[in-house]
């Protein structure tokens, strides 16, 4: 998910104390369940939790109206009744099949026996333009239709092909509701291509994810007095990335300035995302990003600011951008540690906790699977470092378990190894 999940059940233990151990219960288990609500709950459980850092805070507190907003706020400076959601553009990928399109594909080549890899899919795309706007259609079928159609319209072609002796199998559509050119080498690669137009990026100000998310909360808060508000997570949406050289695109902002235009009970909608800056190698700088947008002439904008400001310091650090976040949390598993990391001197070998463990229950050797001393001793891997204290006569003198903080989903383990131990190595 976005933040580490240490991060998270710190949060979840200290949310015991001002919020209903029943709540917390329901979160965890939607935490613990595999799919997109996780995400959402996530965000709720952050969100919750660095709000009680700032005031005092209420959860599902019943409104006149019958009503459970997720949160009733107060502190010193600010009173305001606020609901939490998480935006994705997953309406928008299942209007453009794309991935499915390709995952059918790639079992067709299985089915017809050809090696995986070496699928280009290119699709064409559509405009559709209404007085309101342009709103990009890639030209495929239905998501329902797509297995009929690869099987009755595709496979039958890639089988001629075949049978004609062709070494790479080409397919053009190019009709009113599809346009497609597929590329199979059958000689398979390493790599699989596509290409399409993107679909996702908002061009209309009320027609959008993020708009029929704020508009979904506006009745949760119907009936709330005084300031109210929408909190709105990053579930990966295309209007919360920051695209600043794309001259069509409708921002975040005036998503928001839109909906606040049109639905007067609500003063602000805070938005959270994850901005990235890269560093050296493979490292990357990630921040929570907010962009707050407050109702013009709203007597408690500076007061609201002030405590966003101050949630924004209690919120964990993101460990994955909002788009791996969402494939993450959709998988079983726990995520990987520090597996295959490591730092080896000529006395000390300090590797994953979690890889360890494994390789003591039996479920994995140390350096992908290399299990003879000859295949390790001619890489760099921690084999080779053990193989060759061992060999020195070295055995280890100390163990040691060096923790890391919340924000990382691994400990490291460090052996030093000593002088020759005459129990393996020649007296002297």
């Amino acid at each position: 998910m976005i933040f580490a999940r240490r991060a998270l059940q710190r949060r979840l233990d200290e949310l015991r104390e001002t919020i209903p151990d029943g709540a917390v219960d329901q979160l965890c288990a939607r935490l613990n369940r595999p799919g997109k609500d996780r995400l959402a709950a996530m965000w709720e459980v952050v969100v919750l939790h660095a709000l009680t850092k700032c005031g005092k805070l209420l959860n599902e507190d019943q409104l006149p109206s019958g009503r459970r907003p997720d949160i009733t706020f107060e502190s010193l400076i600010v009173r305001f009744t606020a609901d939490i959601t998480t935006v994705s553009d997953e309406g928008l990928d299942a209007e453009n099949p794309y991935s499915e399109l390709s995952e059918l594909l790639e079992k067709t080549q299985n089915k017809l026996g050809l090696p995986l890899g070496g699928l280009d899919v290119q699709v064409k795309s559509k405009r559709n333009r209404s007085a309101r706007g342009v709103r990009t259609v890639l030209r495929l079928p239905p998501r329902k239709q797509l297995e009929v159609f690869v099987q009755e319209r595709l496979l039958p072609q890639l089988r001629d092909q075949i049978s004609a002796g062709k070494k790479v199998l080409r397919i053009a559509i190019d009709d009113e509701e599809v346009g497609l050119d597929i590329t199979i080498d059958t000689a398979g690669s390493q790599y699989n291509s596509g290409g399409f137009a993107t679909y996702n990026i908002p061009t209309i100000k009320d027609r959008n994810p993020l708009y029929n998310a704020l508009r979904a909360k506006a009745a949760q808060l119907r009936g709330a007095a005084g300031v109210t508000g929408v909190i709105v997570g990053d579930g990966d949406c295309a209007a919360l990335v920051d695209r600043q050289h794309n001259w069509e695109a409708v921002s975040a902002a005036a998503i928001a300035r839109e909906f606040l235009r049109q639905y007067s009970s609500v003063d602000f909608v805070l938005m959270l995302t994850v901005r990235e800056r890269r560093l050296h190698g493979w490292a990357a700088d990630r921040r929570t990003f907010p962009i707050l947008v407050v109702r013009s002439g709203c007597a408690v904008e500076p007061q609201i600011q002030a405590i966003f400001t101050a949630m924004l310091s209690e919120l964990p650090k993101p460990v994955a951008m909002p788009v791996n976040g969402a494939l993450r949390a959709r998988e079983a598993q726990y995520p990987l540690g520090h597996h295959g990391g490591g730092k080896m001197s000529q006395r000390r070998i300090r590797i994953s906790s979690r890889e360890l463990t494994e390789v003591l229950a039996g479920l994995r050797t140390l350096g992908d699977g290399a299990t003879q001393f000859g295949e390790a001793a001619q890489s760099d891997s921690p084999q080779s470092a053990f193989l060759r204290n061992l060999t020195e006569g070295r055995l280890p003198v100390a163990v040691t378990v060096i923790k890391t903080d919340e924000n990382h989903s691994d400990d490291w383990i460090e052996f030093e190894f000593g002088d020759p131990d005459p129990a393996i190595s020649p007296l002297r």
